[in-house]
């Protein structure tokens, strides 16, 4: 039951204008901004960082991507460097298993990053992240686990008990989560397609990030937000190119 040490994510806008404008800022004589943040930086939108070379990007949308360096108060279990960075498919059915694509770079650099250009983004903001230090609690069936089932006047107090720092994605909307805790949306049942050899229960996997909307970048999910898995022994060994992604209750 001890807390457990997070980041939160929160969005900035970097510029007036979004990277697709609605027709009411075509109206009111807005152009497209054109990105303005660096590759390396940890963003929702822009351009993304690629090493890969002639990376196809039919079909598929840039969500962000986070730089490990930039990361000063992270947790000791994450990375010290190394750039995760997520990519939505649309050829996928909504919430499914498929949706996103990952890429895990241990040793971006400038020298390695191939020339993109722009590719369409998920949100229609590019958006600085900003960090800042909390604590998570388990959630769900772990957090009430302790609990007598008779005592609903314990509970009630037990489940509304947050102090400063902690929970503060599921108290503040459009603020995302790095690490810690497994939120209590996971404990309903959701499609998950363990990576090549690692255990094929759900329960056995950490939580590396949660996405929530964004309205600061432009993008919702609707009543089930995409979740960041990743085994302990993957996570422990940088192997984050074997993240998974799964859909459940926000």
């Amino acid at each position: 039951m001890a807390p457990s040490p997070c980041l939160y994510i929160r969005s900035e806008r970097v510029s007036r204008s979004p990277l697709r404008p609605s027709l009411l800022h075509r109206l009111m004589g807005h152009r497209a901004a054109q990105p303005v943040l660096p590759t390396l930086d940890s963003k929702f939108g822009g351009i993304p960082y690629v090493e890969e070379a002639g990376l196809a990007w039919e079909g598929f949308h840039f969500l962000g991507q986070l730089n490990f360096t930039q990361l000063s108060e992270a947790p000791a279990v994450l990375p010290r460097r190394g750039l995760f960075a997520l990519d939505r498919d649309l050829r996928a059915p909504d919430c499914s298993v498929n949706s996103f694509r990952v890429r895990w770079y241990p040793e971006p650099t400038e020298a390695r990053a191939r020339p993109v250009s722009p590719p369409p983004c998920v949100g229609r903001w590019e958006t600085r992240m900003r960090f800042s230090a909390g604590w998570s609690l388990p959630g769900g069936d772990a957090w009430e686990a302790p609990l007598s089932s008779g005592d609903a006047q314990l509970r009630d107090t037990w489940n509304a008990w947050a102090p400063s720092g902690y929970l503060e994605d599921e108290r503040s909307p459009g603020t995302h989560r790095l690490s810690g805790h497994r939120s209590a949306g996971l404990d309903a049942p959701y499609a998950f397609v363990p990576p090549p050899g690692r255990d094929s229960a759900p329960r056995a996997y950490a939580q590396l990030l949660r996405i929530d909307f964004d309205n600061a970048s432009g993008f919702q999910w609707g009543t089930n937000w995409p979740y960041v898995l990743l085994h302990p022994e993957d996570l422990a060994a940088n192997r984050l190119e074997r993240a998974v992604v799964t859909w459940a209750n926000a």
